[in-house]
């Protein structure tokens, strides 16, 4: 059997792991990153890094990156992007989804919160713990609307996994009281 390119380089990857402390690891990701902005490798090189890292700065940078670098890309499409940066949630194919999830939510865009809807209640405590740690200080309008949502889907909720969630999204709503205040005046 086989194995294919991405196998072979999450492995290499994974050996490389133990031995390389995060910030060499952020180092090679800038590096990686500056070569995909250059046109001089595809945004796809970037995906070894995204399913294969632990840190969440690098999977939330390289996850930034690869979104980026697909959209600008001459063949980049930006739905066919989405897609697999939420299949790598919805599949449990990156070893950091919580990361993964907050780089999409970051970007604010209502077809990828959209996606994200329907994710949310599968991550578990200590992925949204990543994703609300990894969230700007004060995120966009249609973040917290989503966070809101969120936390207004999962009130009452009995279940101690997602009574953790439900308390941490409502540590960042407590963050944005004033922009929770307006969208829920509207």
């Amino acid at each position: 059997m086989t194995m294919s390119p991405m196998t072979s380089a999450l492995i290499s990857y994974w050996h490389r792991l133990p031995a390389e402390s995060p910030a060499v690891r952020r180092f090679n990701l800038a590096a990686l990153r500056d070569d995909v902005r250059a046109g001089l490798r595809p945004p796809d090189a970037l995906v070894t890094v995204i399913l294969g890292d632990i840190d969440d700065e690098i999977v939330l940078a390289g996850t930034r990156a690869y979104l980026e670098g697909c959209v600008s890309s001459p063949t980049g499409k930006r739905a066919a992007t989405v897609d697999a940066a939420v299949e790598w949630v919805r599949r449990g194919l990156a070893l950091n989804r919580g990361a993964v999830f907050a780089a999409l939510l970051a970007t604010g865009d209502a077809i990828v919160l959209e996606r994200l809807a329907a994710l949310r209640l599968s991550l578990s405590a200590e992925e949204v713990a990543v994703a609300c740690r990894q969230l700007p200080p004060a995120p966009a309008k249609s973040i917290v609307a989503f966070l809101h949502e969120w936390a207004e889907l999962i009130e009452g909720a009995e279940d101690p996994a997602l009574s953790r969630q439900r308390d941490l999204v409502a540590g960042v709503l407590d963050r944005c009281a004033p922009l929770v205040a307006q969208l829920v005046a509207a």
